[in-house]
């Protein structure tokens, strides 16, 4: 038998219940350099994508889908100049952001700039954007930056004494949040009949546009597309669900590892890959992240970047 007071003590034990700030101090690290390589690698065509005098004037963008939201550029004067220095801010926030220097103010910037592009041109996003936007708004409410980061550093310089653990609700809506991504993309493949029929990668690998790499045999034979097909249904339903099973859960972390290397390797979708698997961090136990990245953590615990020793 459960009572509703045991839903409740799991409820507080699962999103209040203080633990290491380590697995979102990594996570805010790749975070950072992965927004600073998404606008690097925007940069050569900053004024096709967000001057009056590309693809997509301000005026028009304000009236398509996903084009009136929160926007800096609705309070500045228009103008080519703007637009750099509005994307410049998005890349030194990102750059702060992954450093850890002023932690919770960079990604709150670093959200806003980000959004702010991401509202004056919205018909170039994908998937991976809005994950970037809401990895940034996670962020800012967490404790990312309690180690590896310049904002330890500066509080051990003052002879601050840190914490060894914090609750961490943040990170934990972060996880639901990448487990209901999956979750939905596998009940929204499962209501069609082409997945459920194992052939929709065979259409999908015919999408040219998207072509990275050859693939020649996975995708010309009946047995390895219907492999394909299902394995990627049976691997966005474990990340949805198993896990959460602690027995289970490094296995499906590799298995969606191994599914976004396939992506990657075979469709051009720039840093859609890296986005969502640098999430999966926040999985990972404290202490086996500490284990596998010791030689980094003993040298930041000697320059003071934490985090602090339980």
């Amino acid at each position: 038998m459960i009572s509703i007071r045991d839903i409740i003590r799991g409820w507080n034990r699962f999103f209040f219940e203080p633990i290491s700030p380590l697995p979102m101090a990594v996570y805010r690290i790749l975070l950072g350099l992965l927004v600073l390589a998404n606008q690097l690698l925007l940069l050569p065509d900053v004024m096709t994508w967000f001057s009056d005098r590309g693809a997509l004037s301000f005026a028009t963008a304000r009236r398509v889908s996903g084009g009136s939201g929160l926007n800096v550029f609705n309070f500045l004067p228009h103008g080519d100049a703007m637009v750099w220095i509005v994307f410049v801010l998005s890349c030194f926030a990102a750059i702060s952001l992954a450093a850890g220097f002023f932690t919770r103010t960079s990604a709150f910037l670093t959200f806003l700039f980000f959004v702010t592009l991401d509202h004056r041109n919205p018909m170039i996003l994908n998937s991976g954007d809005t994950f970037l936007r809401l990895g940034t708004f996670f962020v800012m409410f967490s404790h990312a930056g309690r180690a590896l980061s310049v904002d330890e550093w500066r509080r051990r310089k003052r002879g601050e004494k840190s914490a060894t653990a914090y609750p961490p609700w943040a990170m934990r809506v972060l996880q639901v949040q990448l487990s209901f991504v999956y979750f939905y993309a596998f009940i929204w493949k499962i209501s069609g009949t082409m997945w459920m029929s194992g052939t929709a990668v065979y259409y999908t690998s015919r999408l040219f546009e998207f072509w990275r790499f050859p693939v020649p045999y996975v995708f010309e034979h009946f047995w390895t597309i219907k492999l394909w097909t299902w394995g990627t249904l049976l691997i966005e339903f474990a990340l949805g669900t198993l896990v959460w099973i602690k027995e289970l859960r490094y296995a499906v972390l590799l298995a969606g590892i191994l599914l976004h290397i396939g992506i990657d390797y075979s469709m051009n979708i720039p840093l859609f890959g890296f986005i969502m698997a640098s999430a999966y961090v926040t999985f990972v136990d404290p202490a086996d992240l500490e284990r596998w990245l010791a030689p980094v953590i003993r040298k930041a615990r000697l320059e003071g970047l934490g985090p602090a020793r339980s």
